[in-house]
């Protein structure tokens, strides 16, 4: 039952988020939730393949910056490139 409930929510999730991609909300962040939530054949190949993805870092590097605190840091591949407006 138990099980049942938490993947008609994470379905709810996803299909909550789909709908965010065309209406003002985070979208990719709800849909990533309901996936985490799912129970599903292929979910950790699926999140793997996710992780690895340059959006997925960009996001953390974004959110790590908005956090400005030492105490939460989230570790990512990539690092941001900093312009030198000096040339």
């Amino acid at each position: 039952m138990r099980t049942v409930v938490k993947n008609v929510a994470g379905v709810f999730l996803i299909i909550i988020g789909c709908g965010m991609l065309i209406l003002p909300g985070p979208g990719l962040l709800t849909i990533l939730a309901g996936l985490y939530i799912t129970n599903f054949p292929g979910k950790t190949t699926l999140i793997k393949k996710i992780r690895k993805t340059k959006f997925y870092n960009r996001f953390l590097i974004s959110l790590e910056a908005k956090l400005h605190s030492n105490k939460t840091r989230i570790r990512s591949k990539f690092k941001r490139k900093i312009k030198n407006n000096d040339e």
